[in-house]
């Protein structure tokens, strides 16, 4: 793990709370920290939840924003080190509450403020008034950026989510817990999410951080059951809505990549409603999925009668262990590729671990797990931006597919998903794309 850590800057719990807290519409989140903490995420922030259409540098001009529209900082220097930060968060504090009234204040410490030991909560409760808020004074450190995500979500159910009485739907209801900004495609695949559990008759009550309201979150308790699509971003979650609601769950082994795993995926979830008495169907999915997996099959025929391709194709894959297994799964058992390299940046364990490895055990491809996806003989690789340029750099010759932040700087005019019908129409476009051009 280490080694792997140090070929790539990975981002932290401090990234991962932010981006949480940054998923909830109309909310702001105060970075208690020097400007150098805090251009990145207002950037990278803004890049997901657009609020400005021009990058004009009169834009936000207050001291606190330093022309970015989001994640306002404190600017801390030496001097607040020893005195404390409280003069500056009280007063940025005052300028939110009288120009923006929020309907959600977060404060987050970045690693050195949260050395100097203020009480966050009483500075802050002092200053917001009857704004619901929440302060963070120790951000993790060196956690992971998923553990980071699960804090802030477990935060705001612990804030806002209330114990209601269940009015009867006409149709069953789910949360969509897992998903956050910081994943590559979160809209697109948001929007799959929703279309594909509709053709099922099914309704979503509340994407936890991920462009819902505060009054979504308070609506968690409403779900029939929570679907946890990433287990590392969501699981923690679910276990305190089943803990505090009593709140079924149903977790995704790996991501949903490609048609099979989300029919699957959708077959499990009508199978928990149905035996809860709800009328949840899963075949009008199946249809959409089959018609879909026909208009796939003639491009791929096409292909691979000409050229052989792209059965047999090296590829590499690097990710979190639910994003390794869900492409490599769609990769090798759809298309018929062989893995040439498959790094895992997160614990391999678990039945996610362990359907991985029967995976690549059952097909031959063990080394995939050990091999350096700078060396390997991959003619696709599947990964983040920085990866991909770092090949590129080597002069290797392959094609790049963007599965996960940071990204190259593609504009994504459409929303983009890799998951369920869509998206794997899209990995067919990208994988017999990749393999021409």
């Amino acid at each position: 793990m280490t080694e792997r850590y140090l070929k790539n800057i990975l981002p932290d719990s401090l990234t991962g709370l932010i981006f949480g807290f940054e998923g909830v519409e109309k909310a702001v989140t105060i970075l208690n920290g020097p400007t150098g903490c805090k251009f990145y995420h207002s950037s990278v922030s803004d890049s997901r939840m657009i609020r400005q259409e021009e990058f004009d540098p009169l834009n936000f001009p207050e001291l606190w924003y330093f022309g970015q529209p989001r994640v306002p900082c404190t600017y801390l220097d030496k001097k607040d080190y020893v005195y404390g930060s409280e003069g500056k968060l009280t007063e940025l504090i005052g300028f939110i509450k009288s120009e923006l009234a929020p309907p959600l204040l977060t404060v987050v410490n970045s690693p050195g403020a949260a050395l100097i030991g203020d009480d966050l909560e009483r500075i802050v409760s002092a200053a917001v008034g009857d704004i619901p808020f929440l302060t963070v004074e120790t951000p993790g450190y060196s956690r992971p950026v998923w553990e980071g995500f699960s804090e802030a979500c477990c935060r705001l159910i612990r804030l806002l989510a209330a114990e209601q009485n269940k009015a009867p739907a006409a149709r069953p209801r789910v949360n969509l817990l897992g998903l956050s900004l910081f994943h590559r495609n979160y809209e697109g695949d948001l929007e799959e999410l929703k279309r594909d559990l509709a053709l099922c008759g099914i309704d979503v009550n509340c994407a936890l951080a991920c462009g819902c309201t505060p009054e979504d979150i308070r609506r968690l308790p409403a779900a029939d059951l929570d679907l946890v699509i990433d287990p590392l971003y969501g699981k923690a979650a679910a276990d305190l809505l089943e803990e505090r609601f009593g709140i079924p769950q149903l977790t995704a082994e790996g991501l949903p990549v490609g048609f099979q795993a989300m029919e699957e995926l959708m077959d499990r979830v009508c199978e928990a409603l149905q035996g809860m008495g709800f009328a949840a169907d899963p075949m009008p999915f199946r249809e959409a999925s089959e018609r879909a997996r026909a208009r796939s099959f003639v491009f791929l025929s096409r292909t691979n009668s000409l050229t052989g391709l792209p059965k047999g194709t090296p590829f590499g894959v690097q990710g979190t262990l639910p994003e390794v297994l869900g492409y490599t799964r769609f990769l090798v058992r759809y298309f018929g590729m062989t893995a040439a390299a498959a790094e895992v940046l997160s614990p391999l364990e678990g039945e996610a671990g362990d359907a991985l490895l029967s995976l690549l055990s059952e097909n031959g491809m063990e080394a995939a797990l050990t091999a350096d996806i700078l060396e390997a003989p991959a003619e696709l690789v599947f990964g983040d931006g920085n990866l991909i340029a770092m090949l590129k750099a080597r002069g290797r010759a392959f094609a790049g597919i963007e599965t996960a932040l940071p990204t190259l700087g593609y504009n994504d005019v459409i929303p983009k998903t890799h998951l369920g019908i869509r998206g794997g129409l899209l990995l067919c476009e990208q994988v017999l794309n990749g393999l021409l051009y």
